[in-house]
């Protein structure tokens, strides 16, 4: 080794001791310890604010959530009452027609369950069961719900699948008397509702009253239950006073009905 690799090997040795030497000495530690702790306090007051907006955003999005979730629970409570309020009203209508009112056919029907398989959504005036001609169905027979309750009736039969036109198809026709008041009258559809047509000039249906099926058409047998009144028009132009019908049932609501099968008007 030559001098002067010797003398930069020497010094490059120096240097790395002095700072080895210094580095670990009081005044060198203690000034990195005050650096440290004087930029530590801007550190944490950074950090906590951070979390603090992250916390406060997530709850504003988490009661967002809470909210949006509330309504949609509310809207299905609501749903759910409405339906079961329906399933009440129409049972007890129905008890009341029977045990008080006697209008109801004392005969036992026979009936087919079948469920829907097919739907008109647009306009609801139709839909396709799983029973057809291989099940005894044949076109004419009544469908209802449960309870009773007018549907329709078969238009169309296939082997396997039949064709239901629902009571507000405009070829629907049914021969009714108010349950109430005893004033008779044709139920008829209007494409998206249904009207009491042909009530005597001097009879007035009250609103509420429930409007049946009287059987003295020979098509539909006695005592099924088409809906209520909703409204009375009286005319002094027309020959018949009318009136509006309220359905008691959403056929949409619906996956299953009854075909009578042995529906015949005693």
């Amino acid at each position: 080794m030559n001098k002067s690799n010797a003398a930069v090997f020497f010094i490059l040795f120096l240097l790395s001791a002095t700072v080895i030497f210094f580095n670990q000495s009081g005044p060198v530690l203690f000034f990195r310890n005050y650096i440290g702790e004087t930029l530590r306090p801007p550190e944490i007051i950074f950090s906590k604010a951070v979390n603090g907006i992250l916390f406060f955003k997530s709850i504003f999005f988490d009661i967002k959530k809470i909210k949006e979730l509330n309504i949609e629970l509310t809207e299905e409570n609501l749903e759910l009452y409405g339906k079961v309020a329906k399933i009440s009203q129409l049972e007890e209508e129905n008890d009341f027609l029977k045990e008080k009112l006697n209008l109801i056919d004392k005969k036992s029907w026979e009936t087919s369950l079948a469920y829907i398989i097919g739907r008109d959504f647009e306009n609801n005036r139709s839909f396709i069961i799983d029973k057809g001609s291989r099940d005894g169905i044949v076109v004419g027979m009544p469908v209802v719900l449960r309870g009773e309750i007018v549907v329709g009736r078969i238009s169309d039969v296939n082997y396997s699948s039949s064709k239901v036109k629902t009571i507000i198809d405009t070829q629907s026709k049914i021969a009714a008397v108010t349950a109430l008041s005893k004033i008779s009258g044709l139920a008829q559809g209007l494409g998206s509702d249904i009207t009491l047509n042909l009530i005597a000039k001097n009879k007035t249906p009250e609103v509420g009253d429930l409007v049946i099926s009287s059987g003295v058409d020979g098509l539909w047998p006695r005592g099924l239950i088409i809906g209520k009144i909703k409204n009375v028009r009286l005319e002094e132009t027309t020959v018949f006073n009318s009136a509006d019908i309220e359905l008691l049932a959403d056929f949409r609501d619906f996956n299953s009905v009854f075909v009578i099968l042995n529906s015949l008007t005693p």
